[in-house]
């Protein structure tokens, strides 16, 4: 089962590749809705049983790989010994235990957005008309016509739809969206998300489900032109353009998806095809679906190419991901302790050659008990410190060299004597000397002068006051009245730091 499910999300990728790369020319060539059908095939993928073996006859391709050596290539690099994927840590178990993880996660959170969606389009809304199984409602919710709903199908209409669409766009518009009802579009989508939520780690898969999306809205156009004619593309192309906005849900069929509007718009301009090239086109369609299911079945010979990657699925085991738990503890332990556990394996002598005599049998040489085990490196009994040892003076060929602990009076010497007063010597504000005694401790005077301190924050201060009268009497903006009581109080303040200097 893991392998098959390997296998296939290789296949279905190769094979939403190939649709991504061809959806374009058969729309063009073919017409939308044999592009839309394209879509299908990676789902037929996802469906399809593994074929037997004497079914999957190798193709030219096949043998090219075959003798090229890749598949042997891969082979090498994906084998390892079992004492090697035992000590590795389980990043396989990992990885797979993620993607379900998010598979699970993406479900969820679509089935709860599209319960919210149900409930925000249901609530307010008034029952128009029920044609068969189909519900038509108007909801103040709804932005601009869609429909939605697999087992109970709706078609939910704005409240002025009435006023903002014709006659004609209004039965154009309801017509496209029983289409997507009749057709089982909203069961595909629902079949789609199911494929993306496998693939959601996968960036094609995204890409691709936005190109589905779009192929879906225009091959229902398709549809709806063919009911009306052709003539009527330009009038089915402004109720396209009014119903243009509104939030947007994956699980329903909107009119207007704002990301494939240019091309549809664009494909109702384009001609209608001859039956001819319609039926050649057909049979190409159904010849490449034919190969590529076949090409990519589980069990044939391109699938069995993959074998060197996918066979490492099989041997998933989950329950690594609990011993990846517990194995710091174990990698703790240590080593002598693993290795005392087990027994000492002790060499006997060996054994005599056993003597038979008729009445007498020579007795066996005792085994010889076990050595004891010799104490292990962790098993030394730590040794104590040291005490410090004091300082020695040590002795040289000159004498003894001055290291023994130093006298009381050497203390003295070496720490100085620093003396700080209030003083002021000279101009400067702060004074220092530094002398040595006669025994040879240094002696450090500092002196700080208060007033000269004092003197240079009153004459800074002064500078300023002056400069600010300066510029108070140089402004132009300020009345005659306003300056001179500006400069009365810089006249005052000045005189005060003048009186306080001669003081």
């Amino acid at each position: 089962m893991s392998i098959w499910l390997a296998e296939t999300l290789i296949a279905t990728t190769l094979l939403i590749a190939l649709v991504m790369m061809v959806r374009r020319p058969v729309a063009r060539w073919i017409g939308a809705g044999v592009a839309y059908w394209l879509w299908a095939l990676p789902l037929a993928r996802m469906l399809l049983p593994t074929l037997p073996s004497q079914v999957a006859a190798p193709s030219p391709l096949q043998t090219a790989v075959d003798q090229s050596g890749i598949p042997e290539f891969m082979t090498v690099i994906s084998v390892s010994s079992p004492a090697d994927a035992a000590s590795s840590a389980p990043w396989l178990e990992i990885a797979i235990a993620v993607w379900l993880c998010g598979v699970v996660a993406f479900l969820a959170l679509q089935l709860v957005g599209y319960i919210r969606f149900r409930q925000h389009m249901l609530e307010g809304a008034t029952l128009i008309e029920q044609e068969r199984r189909i519900r038509i409602i108007t909801s103040p919710q709804a932005g601009g016509p869609l429909a939605f709903g697999v087992l109970r199908p709706y078609i939910v209409l704005p409240v002025d739809f009435a006023l903002r669409f014709d006659a004609e766009e209004q039965a154009m518009a309801i017509a496209h969206e029983r289409a997507h009802h009749d057709h089982g579009d909203l069961a595909a989508n629902m079949a789609a998300l199911l494929l993306l939520a496998i693939h959601w780690c996968n960036p094609v898969a995204w890409i691709a489900y936005r190109a589905y999306r779009a192929d879906q809205e225009q091959a229902c156009d398709a549809r709806v032109l063919a009911l009306y004619g052709q003539d009527q593309a330009h009038t089915y192309g402004r109720a396209i353009l009014k119903a243009a906005g509104g939030r947007q849900f994956a699980g329903a069929c909107h009119l207007t998806r704002i990301a494939a509007l240019k091309g549809r718009l664009k494909m109702l301009s384009n001609h209608e095809m001859s039956l001819r090239r319609i039926s050649w086109g057909m049979v190409l369609v159904g010849l490449v679906t034919v190969t590529g299911l076949a090409l990519t079945a589980s069990g044939g010979r391109a699938a069995r190419q993959m074998s060197a990657i996918t066979e490492q699925v099989e041997a998933v085991d989950f329950a690594r991901l609990s011993d990846l738990v517990a194995q710091p503890a174990h990698a703790d332990e240590p080593a002598t302790m693993q290795t005392a556990d087990a027994p000492e394996a002790v060499d006997a002598p060996p054994a005599a050659p056993a003597v038979t005599q008729a009445h007498h049998a020579v007795p066996l040489a005792p085994v010889a008990p076990p050595a004891p085990m010799a104490p292990t490196a962790d098993m030394v009994p730590p040794v104590p410190p040291l005490p410090p040892v004091p300082p020695v003076a040590r002795v040289s060929d000159a004498g003894m060299e001055a290291y023994a602990i130093p006298s009381e009076a050497d203390i003295r010497r070496r720490i100085p004597n620093v003396d700080v007063r209030n003083g002021c010597d000279g101009d400067q504000t702060v004074s220092h000397r530094e002398t040595v005694g006669a025994d040879g401790r240094r002696h450090i005077r500092v002196r700080i002068c208060e007033t000269a301190i004092k003197a240079q924050a009153s004459n800074a201060a002064r500078a300023g006051l002056i400069k600010a009268r300066a510029e108070a009497a140089r402004a132009m903006k300020m009345s005659d009245e306003i300056r001179a009581e500006v400069l009365r109080d810089l006249d005052e303040e000045i005189a005060r730091i003048d009186n306080r200097a001669g003081d």
